[in-house]
């Protein structure tokens, strides 16, 4: 269906297009907020832009009526207004922080513009929203751009609906894998940020080992394609009863094997997030991210991390003092932290 036909199916609605945030852990921590929005104005029809290696994401959520995808580069930039134009919206709410996330709805012409202004885009913008405050968890920031205050319980946690085929698809695999073995721990060594996030792959090795050991468990280690020499070595090191599936799923596969593990270990990352939006319990290790902005949402979740270190939202991916701090986060103190997840 084009976006024009879209608009004249819901010409009594009112139309909002959500700018939507393009890393996988962001994305993640977004969804509660939206989800709210559509509870609370089930009057509006909303539909989400997005590159298009997040629409898979959105697809499994009941947030949005619509999954609008862009491509990257100057060309995807004026291919995603033109859409956006078709799209006769009344309103955006642009949720990243970037100067080209607010040059689409406004070269898309929709009349009520809403986002932080940072990054000199303020003319972009109708509604131009001063940086939150410190101390608030990101998804939160989410709920203020929407124009939500937050319900007297919290925020929920997100949750995905996963395609049947891709959870049949992921007991199928994974119980190949386990090999007898009753339980089943997620390793995610890696993470887009760099070194800055990533606990020492030997640490992953060293926890691996102990569990296969103590616990009876299996070991999974999932990662991204670019990641999959990092993974490997992973699962190679932790020996028979562990193994790899880094760069052989997308997001609805990880999210359904993920799903099936009774705990993961992971670094901050876009992986740890999407764990906890399909059920599963998460030990999380930070080094000098702050988990009271960035942590996973939901109950259950331990993080590991250092006392009274100056923790920051930004850290530069090749961080010493980051790497310094994580590697000082020894195995046994995350094996303690698993199995207490495991029961």
């Amino acid at each position: 269906m084009t976006a024009r036909a879209q608009t004249e199916n819901t010409a009594d609605k009112d139309r909002v297009l959500v700018c939507g945030v393009n890393w996988l852990g962001d994305a993640v921590m977004s969804i509660p907020a939206l989800g709210l929005f559509r509870r609370e104005k089930s009057g509006c029809d909303v539909s989400i832009l997005v590159k298009r290696r997040m629409a898979e994401l959105w697809r499994m959520t009941d947030c949005v009526n619509e999954v609008l995808v862009y491509d990257p580069g100057s060309g995807g930039t004026l291919a995603a207004a033109r859409l956006v134009r078709e799209g006769g919206f009344d309103r955006a709410f642009v949720l990243p922080n970037s100067f080209r996330s607010a040059l689409i709805p406004f070269l898309g012409r929709v009349p009520v513009r809403i986002g932080v202004g940072t990054q000199l885009r303020s003319s972009l913008l109708t509604g131009a929203l001063r940086p939150a405050a410190d101390g608030l968890h990101q998804a939160f920031e989410y709920l203020r751009i929407l124009g939500l205050e937050a319900p007297d319980g919290g925020l929920p946690a997100p949750a995905l609906s996963l395609p049947s085929g891709a959870v049949l698809d992921a007991e199928l695999r994974l119980a190949r894998g386990k090999e007898g073995r009753r339980r089943l721990v997620g390793f995610l060594p890696g993470a887009a940020r760099g070194p800055a996030k990533r606990w020492p792959e030997e640490h992953f090795v060293a926890l691996g080992r102990e569990l296969v050991g103590r616990a009876a468990v299996s070991v999974v280690v999932f990662g991204s394609r670019p990641e999959t020499g990092l993974c490997e070595r992973v699962a190679d090191g932790i020996g028979a009863n562990a193994f790899s599936t880094a760069g052989q799923t997308g997001i609805s596969q990880l999210a359904a094997m993920l799903r099936c593990c009774d705990a993961v270990v992971t670094n901050d990352s876009g992986g740890m997030h999407l764990a906890a939006a399909a059920g599963t319990r998460v030990v999380a290790v930070f080094g000098l991210t702050d988990p009271s902005r960035t942590g996973p949402l939901g109950e259950g979740h331990r993080v590991i991390a250092r006392k009274n270190v100056p923790a920051s939202r930004d850290i530069r991916r090749r961080s010493a003092a980051a790497a310094a701090c994580l590697r000082s986060i020894a195995p046994e103190q995350v094996l303690e932290a698993v199995l207490e997840v495991l029961g």
